[in-house]
């Protein structure tokens, strides 16, 4: 039996309560990163929320469910971010690394052995630190 991804959440209540949903139908279905999710936040950020899962059989059918659950037309293409979504994750990655300079710096280093690519991470870091803590500055005082 093969499975198909039907549906991403966020939030695993939400996920658990269309799962319920489905299953009132007679449907079988996997929550993916359930208990991680009711452990580790961060990490069901990471792993990219809670995926719904049914047998292929019954996708179509679950899929419309769900999309009836949440007031709307399923998605074609749901699981992909467009461009506009790309660019705002990029500017918020931009931001925190300006923020939080010592991980963007050590990020860029890597975990060599040192030498150039070590001083260059540890000068990056300087500067977003600098850099963040201007900022945070001029937004506490100012």
């Amino acid at each position: 039996m093969s499975l198909t991804e039907i549906a991403r959440f966020a939030d695993l209540v939400e996920a658990q309560v269309a799962a319920s949903r489905l299953r009132a139908e007679g449907m079988q279905v996997l929550v993916q990163n359930e208990h991680w999710g009711a452990s580790d936040y961060l990490m069901t950020i990471a792993m990219g929320g809670f995926r719904l899962w049914t047998p292929d059989a019954d996708a179509e059918e679950a899929r419309r469910l769900i999309a009836d659950l949440r007031g709307g037309e399923p998605a074609a293409d749901a699981d992909r971010p467009g461009p506009a979504a790309s660019t705002a994750k990029a500017g918020a990655a931009l931001a925190l690394a300006a923020t939080f300079g010592p991980t963007a710096g050590l990020l860029l280093g890597g975990k060599g052995r040192g030498g150039w690519m070590r001083a260059v991470a540890i000068g990056v870091a300087g500067l977003c630190l600098a850099v963040g803590l201007a900022a945070w500055t001029a937004f506490l005082l100012g």
